[in-house]
Protein backbone atom coordinates (compact mmCIF):
# COMPACT_ATOMS: atom_id res chain seq x y z
CA UNK A 1 0.00 0.00 0.00
CA UNK A 2 2.81 2.42 0.92
CA UNK A 3 4.59 1.64 -2.35
CA UNK A 4 1.37 2.36 -4.25
CA UNK A 5 0.98 5.73 -2.54
CA UNK A 6 4.55 6.70 -3.30
CA UNK A 7 4.21 5.65 -6.93
CA UNK A 8 0.95 7.57 -7.25
CA UNK A 9 2.55 10.65 -5.66
CA UNK A 10 5.49 10.51 -8.05
CA UNK A 11 3.15 10.21 -11.03
CA UNK A 12 1.06 13.12 -9.77
CA UNK A 13 4.10 15.34 -9.33
CA UNK A 14 5.41 14.39 -12.76
CA UNK A 15 2.00 15.11 -14.32
CA UNK A 16 1.76 18.45 -12.53
CA UNK A 17 5.22 19.40 -13.78
CA UNK A 18 4.33 18.42 -17.33
CA UNK A 19 1.04 20.29 -17.10
CA UNK A 20 2.82 23.38 -15.83
CA UNK A 21 5.29 23.28 -18.68
CA UNK A 22 2.48 22.73 -21.18
CA UNK A 23 0.44 25.60 -19.72
CA UNK A 24 3.48 27.81 -19.85
CA UNK A 25 3.96 27.04 -23.55
CA UNK A 26 0.40 28.14 -24.39
CA UNK A 27 0.53 31.33 -22.32
CA UNK A 28 0.73 34.86 -23.74
CA UNK A 29 1.66 38.34 -22.54
CA UNK A 30 0.78 41.16 -24.90
CA UNK A 31 0.40 44.93 -25.32
CA UNK A 32 -0.43 47.41 -28.05
CA UNK A 33 -0.65 51.17 -28.48
CA UNK A 34 -1.72 53.18 -31.53
CA UNK A 35 -2.36 56.85 -32.24
CA UNK A 36 -4.04 58.43 -35.25
CA UNK A 37 -4.02 62.23 -35.64
CA UNK A 38 -6.05 64.00 -38.32
CA UNK A 39 -7.10 67.54 -39.27
CA UNK A 40 -4.20 69.13 -37.40
CA UNK A 41 -4.27 72.84 -38.24
CA UNK A 42 -2.16 75.76 -37.02
CA UNK A 43 -3.28 79.37 -37.26
CA UNK A 44 -1.70 82.71 -36.36
CA UNK A 45 -4.07 85.55 -35.69
CA UNK A 46 -3.52 89.29 -35.37
CA UNK A 47 -4.81 91.52 -32.60
CA UNK A 48 -8.35 91.32 -34.04
CA UNK A 49 -8.25 87.50 -34.04
CA UNK A 50 -8.33 87.27 -37.83
CA UNK A 51 -5.78 85.25 -39.82
CA UNK A 52 -2.44 87.02 -39.97
CA UNK A 53 -1.74 86.39 -43.63
CA UNK A 54 1.82 87.35 -44.38
CA UNK A 55 2.54 87.84 -40.72
CA UNK A 56 4.44 84.57 -40.31
CA UNK A 57 7.43 83.47 -42.36
CA UNK A 58 8.45 79.82 -42.30
CA UNK A 59 12.21 79.47 -41.92
CA UNK A 60 12.58 75.71 -41.91
CA UNK A 61 10.88 72.54 -40.77
CA UNK A 62 11.95 68.99 -40.07
CA UNK A 63 10.02 65.75 -39.65
CA UNK A 64 11.43 62.49 -38.31
CA UNK A 65 10.14 59.01 -37.46
CA UNK A 66 11.79 56.28 -35.39
CA UNK A 67 10.44 52.71 -35.25
CA UNK A 68 11.96 49.95 -33.10
CA UNK A 69 11.01 46.43 -31.96
CA UNK A 70 12.80 43.75 -29.94
CA UNK A 71 12.44 40.22 -28.57
CA UNK A 72 14.76 39.07 -25.76
CA UNK A 73 16.78 42.26 -26.20
CA UNK A 74 17.53 41.67 -29.90
CA UNK A 75 16.55 44.97 -31.53
CA UNK A 76 15.52 45.94 -35.04
CA UNK A 77 14.41 49.30 -36.33
CA UNK A 78 15.07 52.31 -38.45
CA UNK A 79 14.55 56.03 -38.77
CA UNK A 80 13.82 58.55 -41.50
CA UNK A 81 13.68 62.31 -41.75
CA UNK A 82 12.88 65.07 -44.19
CA UNK A 83 12.28 68.80 -44.19
CA UNK A 84 13.26 71.91 -46.07
CA UNK A 85 16.45 70.06 -47.02
CA UNK A 86 16.09 67.32 -48.10
CA UNK A 87 12.55 68.09 -49.10
CA UNK A 88 9.68 65.87 -47.98
CA UNK A 89 7.53 63.89 -50.37
CA UNK A 90 4.07 64.87 -51.51
CA UNK A 91 2.00 61.90 -50.32
CA UNK A 92 2.91 60.57 -47.89
CA UNK A 93 5.10 63.32 -46.53
CA UNK A 94 7.22 60.79 -44.64
CA UNK A 95 6.80 57.02 -44.37
CA UNK A 96 9.25 55.59 -41.87
CA UNK A 97 10.57 52.02 -42.25
CA UNK A 98 8.56 49.37 -40.43
CA UNK A 99 10.31 47.56 -37.54
CA UNK A 100 9.90 43.79 -37.05
CA UNK A 101 11.82 42.20 -34.19
CA UNK A 102 14.15 39.36 -35.28
CA UNK A 103 12.41 36.00 -34.91
CA UNK A 104 8.87 37.42 -35.02
CA UNK A 105 6.15 34.96 -36.02
CA UNK A 106 4.10 37.82 -37.54
CA UNK A 107 5.78 40.57 -39.53
CA UNK A 108 4.18 43.92 -40.27
CA UNK A 109 4.26 45.28 -43.82
CA UNK A 110 5.27 48.93 -44.19
CA UNK A 111 2.22 51.23 -44.06
CA UNK A 112 -0.13 48.25 -43.69
CA UNK A 113 -3.64 49.73 -43.53
CA UNK A 114 -7.00 48.07 -42.89
CA UNK A 115 -10.17 48.50 -40.90
CA UNK A 116 -13.07 50.90 -41.01
CA UNK A 117 -10.96 53.89 -40.03
CA UNK A 118 -8.16 53.16 -42.55
CA UNK A 119 -5.45 53.36 -39.89
CA UNK A 120 -2.42 51.13 -39.47
CA UNK A 121 -3.48 47.51 -38.97
CA UNK A 122 -3.85 45.97 -35.53
CA UNK A 123 -2.73 42.32 -35.21
CA UNK A 124 -4.66 39.93 -32.94
CA UNK A 125 -3.14 38.92 -29.61
CA UNK A 126 -2.86 35.66 -27.64
CA UNK A 127 -1.46 33.89 -30.69
CA UNK A 128 0.79 31.40 -28.89
CA UNK A 129 3.88 32.91 -30.52
CA UNK A 130 6.51 35.64 -30.14
CA UNK A 131 6.35 38.80 -32.24
CA UNK A 132 6.89 42.54 -31.91
CA UNK A 133 6.60 45.35 -34.46
CA UNK A 134 5.97 49.06 -35.01
CA UNK A 135 5.31 51.53 -37.82
CA UNK A 136 4.60 55.23 -38.37
CA UNK A 137 3.67 57.51 -41.24
CA UNK A 138 3.01 61.22 -41.84
CA UNK A 139 0.45 61.28 -44.64
CA UNK A 140 0.03 65.05 -45.04
CA UNK A 141 1.26 68.25 -43.39
CA UNK A 142 -0.11 71.72 -43.93
CA UNK A 143 3.28 73.39 -43.39
CA UNK A 144 4.99 71.62 -46.29
CA UNK A 145 3.39 74.08 -48.72
CA UNK A 146 0.91 76.92 -48.70
CA UNK A 147 -1.98 74.85 -50.08
CA UNK A 148 -1.19 71.55 -48.35
CA UNK A 149 -3.88 69.54 -46.59
CA UNK A 150 -4.17 69.55 -42.78
CA UNK A 151 -1.66 67.29 -41.02
CA UNK A 152 -2.52 63.59 -40.73
CA UNK A 153 -0.32 61.00 -38.99
CA UNK A 154 -0.63 57.41 -37.79
CA UNK A 155 1.58 55.18 -35.65
CA UNK A 156 1.40 51.84 -33.86
CA UNK A 157 3.43 49.53 -31.59
CA UNK A 158 2.44 45.94 -30.72
CA UNK A 159 4.13 43.02 -28.93
CA UNK A 160 3.19 39.46 -27.95
CA UNK A 161 5.36 36.86 -26.17
CA UNK A 162 4.63 33.20 -25.55
CA UNK A 163 7.91 31.71 -24.33
CA UNK A 164 10.27 34.65 -24.82
CA UNK A 165 11.50 36.50 -21.74
CA UNK A 166 10.81 40.05 -22.98
CA UNK A 167 9.70 42.22 -25.87
CA UNK A 168 9.44 45.93 -26.63
CA UNK A 169 8.16 48.12 -29.46
CA UNK A 170 8.20 51.87 -30.02
CA UNK A 171 7.01 54.28 -32.69
CA UNK A 172 7.87 57.99 -32.53
CA UNK A 173 6.95 60.95 -34.73
CA UNK A 174 8.72 64.26 -34.22
CA UNK A 175 8.10 67.56 -35.99
CA UNK A 176 10.29 70.59 -35.34
CA UNK A 177 9.44 73.80 -37.16
CA UNK A 178 11.31 77.06 -36.98
CA UNK A 179 9.25 80.13 -37.82
CA UNK A 180 9.91 83.82 -38.08
CA UNK A 181 7.10 86.15 -37.05
CA UNK A 182 7.26 89.44 -38.87
CA UNK A 183 4.26 91.11 -37.34
CA UNK A 184 4.89 94.48 -38.97
CA UNK A 185 3.61 93.07 -42.27
CA UNK A 186 0.05 92.97 -40.96
CA UNK A 187 -0.36 94.41 -37.48
CA UNK A 188 2.20 95.20 -34.79
CA UNK A 189 0.64 92.55 -32.55
CA UNK A 190 0.76 90.90 -30.15
CA UNK A 191 -0.42 87.85 -32.07
CA UNK A 192 -2.45 84.80 -31.10
CA UNK A 193 -1.73 81.15 -31.85
CA UNK A 194 -4.26 78.36 -32.39
CA UNK A 195 -3.58 74.63 -32.73
CA UNK A 196 -6.35 72.07 -33.20
CA UNK A 197 -6.52 68.41 -34.22
CA UNK A 198 -8.59 65.24 -33.95
CA UNK A 199 -7.06 62.11 -32.44
CA UNK A 200 -7.88 58.48 -31.71
CA UNK A 201 -5.72 56.44 -29.35
CA UNK A 202 -6.14 52.73 -28.60
CA UNK A 203 -4.22 50.87 -25.89
CA UNK A 204 -4.32 47.39 -24.38
CA UNK A 205 -2.17 45.27 -22.05
CA UNK A 206 -2.95 41.72 -20.98
CA UNK A 207 -1.70 38.41 -19.55
CA UNK A 208 -3.15 34.95 -20.28
CA UNK A 209 -2.04 31.88 -18.28
CA UNK A 210 1.34 33.34 -17.45
CA UNK A 211 3.33 35.36 -14.94
CA UNK A 212 4.93 38.66 -15.88
CA UNK A 213 4.07 42.24 -16.72
CA UNK A 214 2.62 44.07 -19.73
CA UNK A 215 2.66 47.81 -20.38
CA UNK A 216 1.42 50.14 -23.14
CA UNK A 217 2.12 53.88 -23.39
CA UNK A 218 0.98 56.85 -25.47
CA UNK A 219 2.59 60.30 -25.18
CA UNK A 220 1.75 63.52 -27.05
CA UNK A 221 3.22 66.97 -26.43
CA UNK A 222 3.31 70.38 -28.10
CA UNK A 223 5.71 73.22 -27.33
CA UNK A 224 6.06 76.73 -28.74
CA UNK A 225 9.05 78.72 -27.54
CA UNK A 226 10.66 82.01 -28.47
CA UNK A 227 14.28 81.63 -29.50
CA UNK A 228 16.87 83.08 -27.12
CA UNK A 229 14.15 83.99 -24.61
CA UNK A 230 14.08 81.50 -21.74
CA UNK A 231 10.60 80.76 -20.41
CA UNK A 232 8.71 82.57 -23.17
CA UNK A 233 6.18 80.24 -24.79
CA UNK A 234 3.98 77.28 -23.92
CA UNK A 235 3.94 73.52 -23.40
CA UNK A 236 0.81 71.41 -23.84
CA UNK A 237 0.16 67.78 -22.90
CA UNK A 238 -3.50 66.69 -23.34
CA UNK A 239 -4.72 64.81 -20.25
CA UNK A 240 -8.38 64.14 -21.01
CA UNK A 241 -9.54 66.83 -18.58
CA UNK A 242 -10.38 70.30 -19.88
CA UNK A 243 -8.17 72.65 -17.84
CA UNK A 244 -5.92 75.57 -18.77
CA UNK A 245 -3.26 74.12 -16.46
CA UNK A 246 -2.65 71.39 -19.06
CA UNK A 247 -1.14 74.14 -21.22
CA UNK A 248 1.69 75.71 -19.25
CA UNK A 249 2.64 79.18 -20.53
CA UNK A 250 5.02 81.93 -19.44
CA UNK A 251 6.88 85.06 -20.45
CA UNK A 252 3.76 87.02 -21.29
CA UNK A 253 2.11 84.17 -23.21
CA UNK A 254 -1.31 83.00 -21.98
CA UNK A 255 -2.81 79.66 -23.04
CA UNK A 256 -6.39 78.37 -22.95
CA UNK A 257 -7.36 74.76 -23.54
CA UNK A 258 -10.53 74.61 -25.62
CA UNK A 259 -10.85 70.85 -26.25
CA UNK A 260 -9.28 67.83 -24.53
CA UNK A 261 -11.30 64.67 -25.17
CA UNK A 262 -9.08 61.89 -23.79
CA UNK A 263 -5.77 61.43 -22.07
CA UNK A 264 -3.02 61.31 -24.71
CA UNK A 265 -0.28 60.93 -22.09
CA UNK A 266 -1.13 57.63 -20.47
CA UNK A 267 0.51 54.37 -19.42
CA UNK A 268 -1.58 51.28 -18.69
CA UNK A 269 -0.34 47.93 -17.45
CA UNK A 270 -1.10 44.61 -15.74
CA UNK A 271 1.04 42.27 -13.64
CA UNK A 272 -1.37 39.53 -12.56
CA UNK A 273 -2.43 36.40 -14.42
CA UNK A 274 -5.55 36.47 -16.64
CA UNK A 275 -6.00 40.24 -16.48
CA UNK A 276 -6.48 42.93 -19.12
CA UNK A 277 -6.33 46.73 -19.13
CA UNK A 278 -7.47 49.11 -21.88
CA UNK A 279 -7.85 52.86 -22.29
CA UNK A 280 -11.24 54.55 -22.25
CA UNK A 281 -11.90 54.45 -26.00
CA UNK A 282 -10.28 51.14 -26.88
CA UNK A 283 -11.52 49.90 -30.25
CA UNK A 284 -8.80 49.08 -32.81
CA UNK A 285 -9.76 49.47 -36.48
CA UNK A 286 -12.89 51.36 -35.39
CA UNK A 287 -13.36 55.11 -36.10
CA UNK A 288 -13.02 57.16 -32.92
CA UNK A 289 -11.50 60.58 -33.63
CA UNK A 290 -12.14 63.23 -30.95
CA UNK A 291 -11.18 66.96 -30.80
CA UNK A 292 -8.24 68.70 -29.08
CA UNK A 293 -7.45 72.43 -29.21
CA UNK A 294 -5.51 75.25 -27.54
CA UNK A 295 -5.57 79.01 -28.05
CA UNK A 296 -2.64 81.18 -26.91
CA UNK A 297 -2.19 84.97 -26.83
CA UNK A 298 0.71 87.32 -26.22
CA UNK A 299 3.12 86.21 -28.94
CA UNK A 300 5.47 89.07 -29.80
CA UNK A 301 7.74 89.69 -32.78
CA UNK A 302 10.79 87.45 -33.09
CA UNK A 303 11.86 83.92 -33.98
CA UNK A 304 9.85 81.02 -32.57
CA UNK A 305 10.14 77.22 -32.70
CA UNK A 306 7.16 74.87 -32.71
CA UNK A 307 7.70 71.23 -31.69
CA UNK A 308 5.16 68.42 -31.90
CA UNK A 309 6.00 64.96 -30.57
CA UNK A 310 3.98 61.73 -30.37
CA UNK A 311 5.01 58.26 -29.26
CA UNK A 312 3.42 54.84 -28.81
CA UNK A 313 5.27 51.98 -27.10
CA UNK A 314 4.99 48.57 -25.43
CA UNK A 315 7.07 46.74 -22.81
CA UNK A 316 6.61 43.05 -21.91
CA UNK A 317 8.43 40.81 -19.44
CA UNK A 318 7.73 37.17 -18.59
CA UNK A 319 8.62 35.57 -15.27
CA UNK A 320 10.78 32.54 -16.05
CA UNK A 321 10.74 29.69 -13.46
CA UNK A 322 13.88 29.68 -11.34
CA UNK A 323 16.33 26.90 -12.43
CA UNK A 324 16.91 26.11 -8.77
CA UNK A 325 13.24 25.31 -8.19
CA UNK A 326 13.16 22.93 -11.15
CA UNK A 327 16.38 21.30 -9.97
CA UNK A 328 15.00 20.78 -6.45
CA UNK A 329 11.84 19.25 -7.86
CA UNK A 330 13.93 16.92 -10.02
CA UNK A 331 16.06 15.88 -7.03
CA UNK A 332 12.92 15.21 -5.02
CA UNK A 333 11.46 13.01 -7.72
CA UNK A 334 14.77 11.14 -8.09
CA UNK A 335 14.97 10.62 -4.32
CA UNK A 336 11.42 9.34 -4.23
CA UNK A 337 12.21 6.84 -6.98
CA UNK A 338 15.39 5.68 -5.19
CA UNK A 339 13.52 5.15 -1.91
CA UNK A 340 10.85 3.16 -3.71
CA UNK A 341 13.44 0.86 -5.30
CA UNK A 342 15.12 0.23 -1.89
CA UNK A 343 11.83 -0.75 -0.24
CA UNK A 344 10.98 -2.97 -3.20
Amino acid sequence: MKLLKQTTLAAAITSALALGMSGQASADIYAGSSLAIDNLQIAFLNANNVPAFGGVTLNQYNFSTINTASINGVLAGGSSSCGTSPSCGASPVLDGPVANAPGSAFNRVNNQVSGADSTLTWFGFNTGSNWSNSDSVIYTSEITSQNANPTKTDQIAQSNINNAASATASSEILSVTGMTFNFTITNPGPFAFSLAFDADTDMIAGIVNSLGAAQATTAVSVSLSKDNAFGVGLQWAPSGTLADSNCFAGGGVACNELADSENLNLTIGVSSNNSTATNASYGPNVPGLAPYQIFATGLTAGNWTLTLKSQTSTNLTRQVPEPGMLALLGIGLAGLGFATRRRK
